[in-house]
């Protein structure tokens, strides 16, 4: 393997650590924000995919693997922030423990999503943030790893791209 060989520096491992803790802390940023506070932004939840992205080209990645993960990561963080914000709130409502309220909430999840769509909408969001900041850092890693790698002309050589060529 050479120096600038792309699967000697792609940082998949690395990618893949970092966007896993900066989905769990987003998400419980994001659900202790929405449980406490009792406000539903949507634009928090797109922070979960702007963490999630920051974290990952924080390792600088080369890997083409990472932006579809890094927007996994960005939705499920999201997804896991708006259960732990209803089940703080189911919680804090009811007066049952954590554990009771996290079954009393993912029961009619699936009728709330119907309910308020527009939850879907950030979601999506928040992924497309996370793949859009991890896609453009791994693209400019690649065209660099490309560039160095092509053999690179003498810039002392003149060369005349007008001047007729001899014929062999």
């Amino acid at each position: 393997m050479t120096d600038n060989d792309p699967h000697s520096t792609n940082r998949l491992l690395p990618g893949v650590l970092s966007g896993l803790v900066a989905m769990v802390v987003g998400a419980a940023a994001y659900g202790a924000f929405l449980g406490f506070s009792g406000y539903g932004l949507g634009y928090a939840t797109v922070g979960v995919g702007v963490l999630v992205g920051l974290a990952m080209i924080a390792v600088r990645p080369a890997s083409r693997v990472l932006p579809p993960l890094a927007a996994f990561f960005s939705l499920a963080g999201a997804v896991l922030g708006q259960i732990a914000g209803d089940t703080i709130r189911w919680a804090q409502a009811s007066g049952v423990d954590y554990g009771t309220a996290v079954g009393e909430v993912l029961g009619p999840f699936p009728q709330q999503l119907k309910e308020q769509p527009i939850w879907i909408l950030f979601w999506v969001i928040a992924a497309y943030v996370g793949f859009g900041f991890v896609n453009s850092r791994v693209k400019s890693a690649r065209e660099t790893l490309a560039a160095s790698s092509l053999p690179q002309r003498d810039e002392t050589e003149y060369v005349d791209n007008f001047a007729p060529r001899k014929q062999a």
